[in-house]
C-alpha cells in the first residue's frame, strides 16, 4: 500500500542544513493502522508530509497503491491527492464556514453536484455522530467535535489511506480515548489505511497493529506492536514501551528475568509450573498487565535462585509457553 524507499529530507537555511529524515525505509500493508511514533524533533512530522508531498523529500521514493509520487507532476499530484485523506493536530477547520460546508469544501472542488454533496456530507455526518451539528460553526463545537469534523472531511473523497498527525494531541484523555475508538471503527468499517503519527505511546497501544520507532531522522525500530512492547529491541525503544523497569541494586540478586507474557500466556500459571518443574525460588520483583490491542499483555520481573546453567532450559521452558525472555541480571 505505502512504500517508502530510502527517503531522505534535509531543511536548508542559508548555509545550515537540518537532516530531518535519512535514509528511511518502510512498509505500511494495505488495510493496516501503523504509528509512527518518537520524541520531538525524530522526523515524525516530516515523514507523514513528505508522505503526501505537502513537503517535498530531498531524495528517495514514495510510493502509494504503485504509484510513485515523487515523479508526478501538479496536476497528477493533486489528482493523486484525493486518494489521500489527512487530519491535523489544530483541526485546520474554516472558521466561517458551517460544519456541513467545512465537509463539502473538498466535493466542492472536485465539482460534484449538490445533490450529491448533500447526499455525502448527510452520510459522512451520521458516521463520526454529529447528524444535530450540520449548520453550527466550528466555534461552536468542543475540541473533540472538531476532529470529527476534521476526520469527516478527510473521508470525504473516499480516501485509501489517512494520514493522522498528531491527531489527538489537543485533546483531553476521555475525548482522545473516543476519537480513538471511532477511527478505529472508520478502519474496521471501511478497510481504510492509516498511519498515525503520535508521541503517545497509548495512542499505539489503543488502535495501531504495527509500530515504528524513530530517533534522528532514522528508523530505530519496526513491527507489530504486540512484538515491539513485549520484548523491544534497544534502550530507545525501552524508553517509550517500558514505564517502570528500575530497580534498584538491592534488589537484584542472582538471576533476574523481564517476561513478557503474550498470546494468551498471560491467563496462565506459567511462574507456578516453572517453580514446580525446575524446583526454583522465585522472587517477583514487579509486575503489572495491560492491554495492547485489545489483547493482555503480562510484563513481570523475577529473581530466581538457579544455578546459571540451568538459565537456557529456563528460558526455552517459558519461551515455549509464550513467555518472552530477557535476561537483566545474573550474578
Amino acid at each position: 500500500m505505502i512504500k517508502l524507499n530510502n527517503l531522505t529530507k534535509i531543511y536548508k537555511k542559508n548555509t545550515d542544513e537540518v537532516v530531518a529524515l535519512k535514509n528511511i525505509n518502510l512498509q505500511v500493508n494495505k488495510g493496516s493502522i501503523h504509528g509512527i511514533i518518537g520524541l520531538s524533533g525524530a522526523g515524525k512530522s516530516s515523514l507523514i508530509r513528505c508522505v503526501n508531498r505537502l513537503e517535498e523529500p530531498t531524495s528517495g521514493e514514495v510510493w502509494i497503491n504503485g504509484v510513485n509520487l515523487t515523479t508526478l507532476n501538479s496536476k497528477e499530484l493533486r489528482n493523486a491527492r484525493k486518494r489521500i485523506g489527512m487530519i491535523f493536530q489544530g483541526f485546520n477547520l474554516l472558521l466561517s464556514k458551517t460544519v456541513f460546508d467545512n465537509i463539502a469544501f473538498p466535493l466542492r472542488l472536485a465539482k460534484m453536484s449538490e445533490a450529491e454533496i448533500k447526499k455525502k456530507v448527510i452520510s459522512l455526518l451520521e458516521l463520526v455522530e454529529l447528524s444535530d451539528k450540520a449548520n453550527v460553526y466550528p466555534s461552536q463545537l468542543s475540541g473533540g467535535q472538531k476532529q470529527r469534523v476534521g476526520i469527516a472531511r478527510a473521508l470525504a473523497n473516499e480516501p485509501d489511506v489517512l494520514l493522522c498527525d498528531e491527531a489527538t494531541s489537543a485533546l483531553d484523555p476521555k475525548t482522545t480515548k473516543q476519537i480513538l475508538t471511532l477511527l478505529r471503527d472508520i478502519n474496521k468499517s471501511i478497510g481504510i489505511t492509516m498511519v498515525v503519527v503520535t508521541h503517545e505511546m497509548d495512542v499505539i497501544k489503543e488502535i495501531c497493529n504495527y509500530v515504528t520507532i524513530l530517533e534522528g531522522g532514522k528508523v530505530i525500530e519496526s513491527g507489530n506492536t504486540v512484538d515491539i512492547f513485549s520484548k523491544p529491541g534497544n534502550e530507545i525503544t525501552k524508553h517509550f514501551v517500558e514505564s517502570n523497569n528500575y530497580l534498584p541494586k538491592e534488589f537484584i540478586k542472582g538471576m533476574t528475568l523481564n517476561l513478557s507474557f503474550t498470546k494468551g500466556s498471560a491467563n496462565e500459571p506459567i511462574i507456578s509450573s516453572l517453580i514446580r518443574k525446575f524446583n526454583i525460588d522465585v522472587n517477583i520483583l514487579s509486575g503489572q498487565i495491560e492491554y495492547v490491542q485489545n489483547q493482555p499483555l503480562g510484563k513481570l520481573t523475577i529473581g530466581i535462585n538457579s544455578i546459571s546453567n540451568s538459565l537456557d532450559d529456563i528460558v526455552s521452558y517459558l519461551e515455549s509457553n509464550n513467555v518472552k525472555v530477557e535476561v537483566i541480571a545474573n550474578e
